[in-house]
C-alpha cells in the first residue's frame, strides 16, 4: 500500500482565472523522477483552491505527508489548514516551505507544534530527500537545508547549495502533473521561470522621527 502525499499552493482565485501551482508541481515532477519514490508514494490532488479549510481537511485520505508552499498571500491559511492536518492526522508529517518560512526558526515550532519540518529556500532535492528518508529511519537532521522539530526545539541543518543548473528539474507541464487539473471548470494561467532567487541582498532600517519645537531648544 502506498503513502499518500498532499501537496498545497493556495492563491486567490478571480472569478474562473486561477494560477496553476507551478512550485508543488515542481516539487511533485522531481520527486517523481526516483524509483523509490514513485513506488512508495502516491501523489494524491493538488490543493490550490482557498476552500474552507475543514472541508480541505474532511476530503484527506489517510496522508503521511502534507507539503505546504508558504507565500505572504497564505501563510495564515495554510498554517490553519496544518493545524486541522494534524489534529486529525497526528503521524502526518507536516512540511512547510516557501519564501514565508522564517530563516530563523528559533520558537517556531513551540508557537507553531503542528508543524514537523521547515524547508529553507529551494525544496525539490529536500522535498525528495524528506520522502526517502521517511521511508528509511525518518532522521530528517541529515537532510540539508531544513529546520527539524524534536520535542519542539528546532534543530538547523547544513545549509544546502543553490541548483546551479536548473535543468535537471523536469517541468511539471511536460511530465503530466497537471494533466488531471479541472480545466473545464478554471481558466488557469501559467508561470513561467526565468531565473531563480533575487539578486540582492536587502535590508530595512526602520527610523524614528522626533519632533523639535523651536520652543525647546531655546
Amino acid at each position: 500500500m502506498k503513502h499518500n502525499v498532499y501537496l498545497s499552493q493556495v492563491n486567490h482565485a478571480f472569478g474562473k482565472n486561477v494560477f496553476l501551482p507551478y512550485s508543488i508541481g515542481l516539487l511533485q515532477a522531481y520527486a517523481q523522477t526516483i524509483s523509490e519514490i514513485k513506488s512508495a508514494f502516491e501523489f494524491k490532488e493538488l490543493q490550490y483552491l482557498r476552500e474552507s479549510p475543514a472541508e480541505v481537511v474532511k476530503r484527506l485520505d489517510n496522508p503521511a505527508v502534507f507539503g505546504f508552499s508558504c507565500y505572504i498571500w497564505n501563510w495564515e491559511y495554510n498554517k490553519r489548514v496544518a493545524q486541522l492536518v494534524k489534529l486529525a492526522f497526528p503521524r502526518c508529517l507536516v512540511v512547510m516551505g516557501g519564501p514565508q518560512v522564517p530563516t530563523s526558526s528559533d520558537g517556531f515550532f513551540i508557537e507553531h507544534p503542528y508543524a514537523d519540518v521547515l524547508v529553507h529556500y529551494e525544496g525539490e532535492h529536500a522535498f525528495a530527500e524528506l520522502l526517502l528518508e521517511y521511508l528509511g529511519d525518518s532522521d530528517y537532521t541529515k537532510i540539508p537545508g531544513l529546520s527539524v522539530k524534536d520535542y519542539g526545539i528546532a534543530i538547523k541543518t547544513a545549509k544546502r547549495e543553490r541548483l546551479a543548473d536548473l535543468s535537471v528539474l523536469p517541468s511539471p507541464y511536460l511530465s503530466g502533473v497537471f494533466d488531471d487539473m479541472p480545466f473545464m471548470q478554471h481558466e488557469f494561467h501559467a508561470s513561467q521561470e526565468t531565473s531563480r532567487g533575487c539578486p540582492y541582498s536587502c535590508t530595512f532600517l526602520r527610523l524614528g522621527f522626533i519632533s523639535i519645537s523651536k520652543a525647546s531648544i531655546i
